[in-house]
């Protein structure tokens, strides 16, 4: 594997555990609420996280594992699934020397459009899919007053 592919899969590693210590911190009623003009409540955006990416690795990458649904679950199932997936994830573009990184994945949308990505722009992809909704997340905590934010950039 080559040093900016490796570097790009680290940097997926560290978007991920960042988003795995925030969850540790939230209360578990906190997973329960919904913030104002939000759908979903923090427990199903942080499932999202996780459970987005068994989608595109089971629909898309194709790595032959099933595909978790996305569901409000308790503390302990979303830090699993959390885990879980970073795991599978990393797993799955660093074997055969980062050789998926490279590959181009085709996927049909229901309207028959074919799209393709490299796996190195899905990589990317995920990253600022889970930045974005880890951002709503902590917005919300912070219009509720919770102090318990881990420092994000790093």
């Amino acid at each position: 594997m080559n040093d900016g592919d490796r570097e790009i899969l680290d940097h997926f590693a560290r978007t991920r555990d960042q988003t795995i210590r925030l969850a540790e911190r939230v209360p578990e009623d906190g997973l329960a609420r919904t913030a104002a003009g939000e759908e979903h409540t923090l427990g199903w955006l942080f499932a999202h996280c996780a459970c987005g990416t068994t989608w595109w690795l089971h629909n898309v990458l194709r790595d032959g594992q099933p595909s978790v649904p996305e569901r409000d679950g308790d503390k302990d199932w979303i830090l699993d699934v959390l885990r879980a997936t970073r795991d599978r994830f990393i797993a799955f573009f660093s074997a055969d020397d980062g050789e998926p990184m490279g590959r181009t994945f085709s996927f049909a949308e229901s309207d028959g459009t074919e799209c393709k990505w490299v796996g190195r722009n899905r990589v990317l992809y995920l990253m600022d899919h889970e930045v974005h909704h880890r951002g709503k997340i902590v917005l919300a905590l912070r219009q509720w007053g919770f102090k318990d934010i881990p420092f994000l950039p790093y």
